[in-house]
């Protein structure tokens, strides 16, 4: 993939046994994932209900995903749970320099794990890997341990550092007793150990919990930023590199994340049972190229801080949180503009 291009011949500096050691290593771009949140189910599960009903007025159509159906005028339908989607969702994250899926963890047969299981199923991946969010839901580290430490071993599943399976947890959601335990059993099957993000945008909380969890890293799911309705830069990609510099200054390893949108318009309008967005808590929508020149500044935070970003990865927030605000992935009547202004960002 054009992200994965060598980008320069960097010096890499090791003391071994007291002695300085100067040699070159070719360093690569950073690898890019791309937050999932798999709602976009229909009558599979009330919340693909939920989410359709947020953007069935028409003016938030243009925002729905293009394997939407508008069925009126105040009516869509947004419903991506089949195998021709899933692919062509991956030829488009591929043309768009993303390396892997950040997916939000969903217990098996639960409704909402249905996209996963389709592209865990689906013969075109382009090359597009998957990594897993857990806290999102309840993971029960007995039945669903092995699946995922199982899911670890495949090639298809994001590593870092060549073989070091890539978990984000999500703050303070799942106990440490389970992450030991997976972490246990994930060594036990042969595999390297588990590369743990704990993701939280307050940078004492979520180094607290990655304490915890003896992660590797500390993250952020989005930057939770607003203003009433104003406009989405400079504010939001400030904030977002306020925060990264917050989370570099506790000394921990640190995955930045993209904001893409705090649009949260629709879910104001028709509020959702399981969160709260106030009547002021939103932002304009970001332009393409806003969103690209953000992506293209967090490149070059981690360029300038390499000894705090390791695993080289980034975040973007999200391919798919169409009524919360934060979306890449082409929209209604196959709009592309979003993944053409990042390609040009991504690809070389």
């Amino acid at each position: 993939m054009g992200c994965n291009k060598l980008l320069k011949v960097t010096p890499l500096i090791i003391i071994l046994n007291g002695v300085l050691n100067i040699g070159l290593f070719a360093q690569q771009l950073p690898t890019v994932g791309a937050i999932r949140w798999d709602a976009w189910i229909g009558n599979i599960h009330p919340v693909g209900l939920a989410v359709e009903s947020n953007l069935s007025p028409h003016q938030y159509h243009y925002r729905s995903p293009f394997y939407s159906k508008e069925i009126s005028w105040d009516s869509i339908q947004c419903r991506g749970a089949n195998l021709s989607v899933i692919e062509k969702e991956n030829k488009y994250a591929k043309y768009c320099g993303i390396n892997y899926w950040a997916v939000c963890w969903y217990p098996k047969n639960s409704g909402l794990d249905t996209i996963i299981q389709l592209y865990l199923k689906c013969s075109h991946k382009y090359g597009i890997n998957w990594s897993c969010i857990l806290g999102t839901a309840k993971f029960d580290e007995r039945t669903d341990g092995p699946w995922l430490v199982n899911q670890f071993k495949k090639r298809i599943y994001q590593k870092v550092f060549g073989t070091r399976p890539l978990l984000y947890v999500l703050g303070n959601e799942v106990s440490t007793q389970t992450i030991k335990y997976l972490q246990k059993i994930n060594l036990a099957s042969g595999n390297d150990s588990i590369y743990v993000v704990a993701m939280g945008e307050d940078k004492y909380s979520v180094a607290k919990y990655a304490d915890s969890i003896n992660a590797d890293a500390i993250s952020a799911y989005t930057t939770w930023i607003h203003n009433n309705g104003g406009a989405y830069y400079p504010l939001v990609p400030k904030m977002d590199s306020v925060r990264w510099e917050e989370h570099r200054s506790t000394g921990k390893q640190v995955v930045p994340w993209v904001t893409t949108g705090r649009n949260t318009k629709p879910r104001i309008d028709h509020p959702v049972w399981w969160t709260k967005v106030g009547a002021n808590e939103w932002t304009q929508d970001a332009t393409p190229k806003q969103i690209a020149n953000h992506v293209a500044d967090c490149l070059g935070w981690i360029k300038k801080h390499p000894s705090s970003t390791l695993s080289n990865t980034l975040l973007i927030y999200a391919w798919n949180e169409f009524d919360e605000g934060g979306y890449i992935c082409p929209t209604l009547n196959n709009n592309t503009e979003r993944i053409n202004a990042i390609h040009n960002v991504l690809i070389r």
